[in-house]
C-alpha cells in the first residue's frame, strides 16, 4: 500500500488570524512557514476541474487549526461566518473530513470557486430539513486521502441491507436515572443522569454495515490503475455519498453452485452476471435520503446524471496488505494492556520483545539496524541522506550526527515503550462480516454463514485462540477472545483475502468493540498467550442501546453551521479515554470501591462510543460530574504518551503500568548516552581531488557561525515552549497557552535558508561538503554538526567513497529474524543497488 500524491497547502494558526484581524498579507518567505504536505482527495481534484490549475501548490485551499478557539470564541463565530482574506484572496469555510473535526480544524475555499465546488460536492441535491451532522459528514467524506480513479466505472449495484436480531444476551448498557443531589446554595436539585444496568437483551444489528463485494476481475483491473504490484482484494472506497468496504468474492462461482442467476437490488430491479459488478450495501451509498425524488430506480439513475455531469469519478482510500506485506509484529497501546489482570512479573514479560529489539539494534546486528532504517536489498529508495550515506559506507553509522539521528530514532521508540507501545505478535486487519452468509443475503439464499459465534476467520492463523482489540479501549469486555476457524468451506472462499479479519454474524462481536463497523475499520488481532492469561472471561459486555439516535433534522443555514462546527469542535473522545485511564491505574482498597470503578469505566465506554460518532450523529453523552471529578490525576506512565502530559500532576499508584515504566526508565538509563560502537574517521566525507577556494571557506564559515547561534537560540526557545509553565513570564504576550501546546519548530524553514545562503557562494556541492566537514571537524570540532548535513548533506554523501556491504534480504528460510520475519544477509554495494536511478 502507498500514499496518494502530495499537494501543498496551507495551514494557518488561529492565533495569527487572530493577530492579523482575519486580513492576512504575509511575504512569501513568511508565508513559506505554514505550508504543510496534503495527500490527494476527490476535493482537491474538483478544485484542479474548476480552475484548471494542476499545479502541485493548492492556493485556493488552505487549513485553519483552532485549538484553542474557545478563548476566541467570538473571533471564531466572526471567522466562520464571514471568512478571511489572504493576500488579495477571500475565503470562506468549506469542508471538514472526520480527522478534522477530532482535531478541531477548519478548511477555507477562495469565495471565487466556492459556489462552484459545493455544486459539485453536493451533485444538485436539495436535502431541505435533515440531520445536519450527518450531512456535513458525508461531503467531509471528499477531503478523505484516496487515489482517485478516472475513467474507471464499474457497474455499481446497490442492494438493501440485513437488519438481524441476536437474542439472549446479557449486557451492560447506560440507563437514564433521576438522582438527587444539593447544590452550592444548598438546595436540593433532581437531575436525570446515565447509570450502568444488567439485563438480558436481544441486540438487533446491520448484519453487513459499511461491507460489500466486488468481482475478481475489477481487483486486478484496480491493481493496474494503482500500480499495485499484486491485485487489492480489499478496497475502501471513496465517492460522493459512498463509503465502505468491499471484499473480491467470486460470487459468479458461489451462485452457480447455489442455482441463482440474478440479484436484485435495493429498487426492485434485477441484474444478472454479465458484467463484474461492485456490489454496495444500502448503508454503504448515504445518498438514498438526498436522491429520493421518485422513490424508485429513477432516484439511482438521478444520482449517476449528476455523477457524470460533474465528472466525479471513484476514489481508493486504501486497500489490504498482502500476506508479505502484513506485520508479524505491532506495537499495541497502553489502553489494551492497563485492564490486564496478571502479576506483575508476568504482565512485564509483554516488554520483553521491544527491549530485545532496541538492544539489538544499539548493538550493531546488521540485520536489526538495516531493517530499522528500512535498508533492505529490496528497498529501492533510500530515506534521506543520512541513510544514503550509510549505504556507501556502513561505518557512517558511527558519525556523530548520523548516530545521534539513530538514537533519536530509538529514543522516541523508548519513550513509547514506557507508555505501553510494545510490540506483540499481533497485526491490524479489515474489520469483516461472514462474506458467505453476505453472498446468501444479496442471492436471496436462506442465512446460515460459515461461522459460529465465537470463531473468526483470518488467512494463515494456525488453530487456537485469539484476542480481537479496537481502539479506542476503554472497558473489559472489549477484550474479545475467538478461535480461528477450522472450516475448510472458510479457505474455499476467503483463503484469498489477506489482512482480515472475519467474525461471526451470529454475533455482537463489533458491538463490543464500542460499535465497530465493517466500512473501514480495523481490529488489532493478537496471538498473546501472556495478555489471554489477563483478560476477564466472565466480563459482561457493554453495549450501547441507543446506538442510532441522532439530532434532530435542521435547515442547511449559516447560523446551523456555526452552530454544528463549534458543538463538533472538542474532542472528547480524548478526555473520556483519560478519564477511564485514572479509574483503571487506581488502586481500590475494597472490592466494593473496585466494582464501582468498574462500573463508571463501564459507563465511560459507551460515552466514547458516542463521542466516537458524535459528528455523524450530533448526539453525545457526558461523564457524569461524580466520575469526572475524581477521574483525576493521570497515572506516572502517562507523561510519556505525549508533550501535553509532561508537567501534569501524576499519580505514582503502583498500577502494573507504572511499575513497568519505573522499570523501563531504569533500563533506558544505561542506554541514554550509548556511544558509537568505534571511533569515526571524519576524511572519509573529504574528496581531496575537489580543492577549496579560501575566499568560499570564510564566506561558508561566516554563514556557520551565524547557523551555530541561531540554532542554539532556537532550541533554547523550542524548549521554553514546551516547558510553558515553567517559564511563563518570559514568553507572557509572545505565545499563548493554547498555541504552546500545538507549537512545533519548523526546522527545515530553517535549515533551508542556511542551504541556499551557502549554495550562493559556493555552488559545487562536494566542495561546499569538504568546507562543512573542515568548519565541523578541524577548525570547530565542539560546535554544532547538523550544519554539514544541513546545508551539504548532498555532498557529503557524494564524497564518501563506496564499500561493499551486506543488507538482509527476506528469505522464509534465512537464519536471522526481525519483528518475526525471517531474513539472510546478501552481498553487495553501492553500484548494484542503482538508487540514483
Amino acid at each position: 500500500m502507498f500514499a496518494p500524491p502530495l499537494y501543498t497547502v496551507r495551514k494557518f494558526p488561529l492565533s495569527l488570524l487572530a493577530d492579523h484581524h482575519l486580513h492576512l498579507n504575509l511575504e512569501p518567505a513568511e508565508e513559506q512557514k505554514y505550508y504543510i504536505q496534503q495527500q490527494d482527495n476527490l476535493l482537491f481534484r474538483q478544485i484542479r476541474l474548476i480552475t484548471g490549475d494542476e499545479r502541485t501548490f493548492n492556493c485556493y485551499f488552505l487549513f485553519v487549526d483552532c485549538r484553542g478557539w474557545m478563548s476566541r470564541e467570538p473571533f471564531l463565530d466572526q471567522l466562520i461566518l464571514s471568512g478571511f482574506t489572504a493576500g488579495k484572496q477571500h475565503f470562506v469555510v468549506s469542508e471538514r473530513s472526520g480527522s478534522m473535526t477530532r482535531n478541531a480544524i477548519l478548511s477555507f475555499v477562495d469565495e471565487t470557486i466556492a459556489d462552484a465546488l459545493n455544486e459539485r460536492i453536493t451533485m444538485g441535491a436539495q436535502p431541505g430539513r435533515t440531520v445536519l451532522s450527518k450531512l456535513y459528514a458525508y461531503r467531509g467524506l471528499m477531503l478523505s486521502s484516496c487515489h482517485s480513479l478516472p475513467g474507471f466505472l464499474p457497474k455499481v449495484v446497490v442492494v438493501p441491507d440485513c437488519h438481524r436480531t441476536i437474542s439472549k444476551q446479557v449486557v451492560k448498557y447506560a440507563a437514564d436515572e433521576m438522582v438527587t443531589f444539593r447544590d452550592r446554595e444548598g438546595c436540593e436539585q433532581r437531575q436525570k443522569q446515565k447509570k450502568i444496568k444488567t439485563a438480558v437483551k436481544s441486540i438487533d444489528i446491520n448484519a453487513f454495515d459499511g461491507c460489500g463485494i466486488h468481482h475478481p476481475a475489477l481487483s486486478r483491473l484496480i491493481g493496474e490503475r494503482l500500480g499495485s504490484l499484486s491485485p487489492p482484494t480489499s478496497i475502501l472506497w471513496r465517492a460522493p455519498y459512498i463509503k465502505g468496504v468491499t471484499h473480491e468474492m467470486d460470487y459468479e462461482k458461489f451462485y452457480r453452485e447455489r442455482g441463482v442467476d440474478h440479484i436484485t437490488d435495493l429498487w426492485g430491479v434485477k441484474h444478472d452476471f454479465k458484467e463484474p459488478m461492485l456490489i454496495l450495501t444500502e448503508s454503504m451509498y448515504k445518498g438514498k435520503a438526498y436522491f429520493s425524488r421518485h422513490g424508485d430506480a429513477r432516484d439511482w439513475d438521478d444520482y449517476w446524471r449528476e455523477f457524470y455531469q460533474y465528472n466525479h469519478c471513484l476514489g481508493v482510500a486504501k486497500w489490504n496488505f498482502t500476506a508479505e506485506e502484513e506485520p508479524v509484529y505491532t506495537r499495541s497501546s497502553y489502553q489494551i494492556l492497563q485492564d490486564l489482570r496478571l502479576p506483575f512479573e508476568r504482565f512485564a514479560q509483554l516488554a520483553k520483545d521491544s527491549v530485545d529489539w532496541v538492544e539489538q539494534i544499539l548493538s550493531g546486528d546488521p540485520v536489526h539496524t538495516f531493517c530499522f532504517l528500512g535498508l533492505t536489498l529490496d528497498q529501492r529508495k533510500s530515506l534521506n541522506d543520512y541513510t544514503r550515506a550509510i549505504l556507501k559506507n556502513p561505518a557512517m553509522l558511527r558519525e556523530p550526527t548520523v548516530h545521534k539521528y539513530l538514537v533519536g530514532l530509538l529514543r522516541k521508540y523508548r519513550d513509547e515503550m514506557k507508555c505501553g507501545k510494545l510490540f506483540l505478535k499481533s497485526s491490524f486487519k479489515f474489520l469483516a462480516p461472514d462474506l458467505v452468509m453476505l453472498m446468501e443475503h444479496i442471492g436471496g439464499l436462506p442465512l446460515r454463514g460459515c461461522l459460529p459465534a465465537d470463531r473468526f476467520y483470518a488467512a494463515n492463523l494456525p488453530p487456537g485462540e485469539y484476542l480481537v482489540e479496537r481502539n479506542p479501549h476503554i472497558c473489559r469486555s472489549e477484550h474479545v477472545i475467538l478461535r480461528a476457524s477450522e472450516d475448510p468451506a472458510a479457505e474455499k472462499y476467503f483463503g484469498h483475502l489477506a489482512n482480515v479479519c472475519m467474525v461471526s454474524s451470529h454475533s455482537i462481536v463489533p458491538q463490543r468493540l464500542n460499535g465497530a463497523d465493517f466500512d473501514g475499520d480495523l481490529v488489532l488481532v493478537a496471538d498473546s498467550p501472556i495478555m489471554l492469561e489477563g483478560v476477564d472471561r466472565k466480563a459482561i459486555a457493554v453495549l450501547d442501546t441507543e446506538d442510532k439516535i441522532t439530532s434532530e433534522a435542521a435547515k442547511d443555514t449559516a447560523e446551523n453551521k456555526l452552530t454544528i462546527i463549534k458543538r463538533t469542535m472538542k474532542n472528547m473522545i480524548g478526555e473520556n479515554s483519560n478519564c477511564a485511564t485514572a479509574y483503571h491505574n487506581k488502586t481500590p482498597k475494597t472490592a466494593i470501591q473496585r466494582q464501582r470503578y468498574e462500573s463508571y469505566i463501564d459507563l465511560i465506554s459507551i460515552i466514547t462510543g458516542k463521542s466516537i460518532d458524535y459528528a455523524k450523529t450530533g448526539v453525545l453523552f457526558l461523564i457524569p460530574r461524580h466520575i469526572s471529578k475524581f477521574g483525576k490525576p493521570l497515572p506516572y506512565f502517562m507523561k510519556y504518551a505525549g508533550p501535553s502530559y509532561k508537567n501534569q500532576k501524576l499519580s505514582r499508584s503502583l498500577s502494573n503500568m507504572n511499575r513497568l515504566c519505573w522499570q523501563l526508565e531504569k533500563w533506558d538509563k544505561e542506554l541514554r548516552f550509548c556511544p558509537p560502537s568505534a571511533p569515526f574517521d571524519h576524511t572519509l566525507m573529504l574528496d581531496e581531488s575537489v580543492s577549496i577556494s579560501p575566499e568560499r571557506f570564510a564566506a561558508v564559515e561566516e554563514i556557520y557561525l551565524e547557523f551555530c547561534k541561531e540554532v542554539r537560540s532556537l532550541g533554547r526557545e523550542q524548549a521554553m515552549i514546551q516547558n510553558y509553565d515553567r517559564y511563563q513570564n518570559e514568553l507572557e504576550g509572545r505565545i499563548s497557552r493554547e498555541d504552546a501546546r500545538s507549537f512545533s519548530m519548523n526546522w527545515k524553514y530553517y535549515y533551508d535558508l542556511y542551504r541556499t545562503r551557502c549554495a550562493a557562494v559556493c555552488p559545487n556541492e562536494q566542495e561546499l561538503a569538504n568546507i562543512a566537514v573542515t568548519l565541523c571537524y578541524d577548525k570547530y570540532p565542539k560546535r554544532n554538526k547538523r550544519f554539514l548535513w544541513a546545508v551539504a548533506g548532498n555532498g557529503v554523501v557524494e564524497n564518501i567513497k563506496p564499500v561493499s556491504l551486506e543488507l538482509p534480504e527476506r528469505d522464509p528460510n534465512g537464519p536471522h529474524t526481525y519483528l518475526g520475519r525471517r531474513y539472510k544477509l546478501i552481498k553487495t554495494c553501492w553500484e548494484e543497488l542503482n538508487l540514483d536511478s
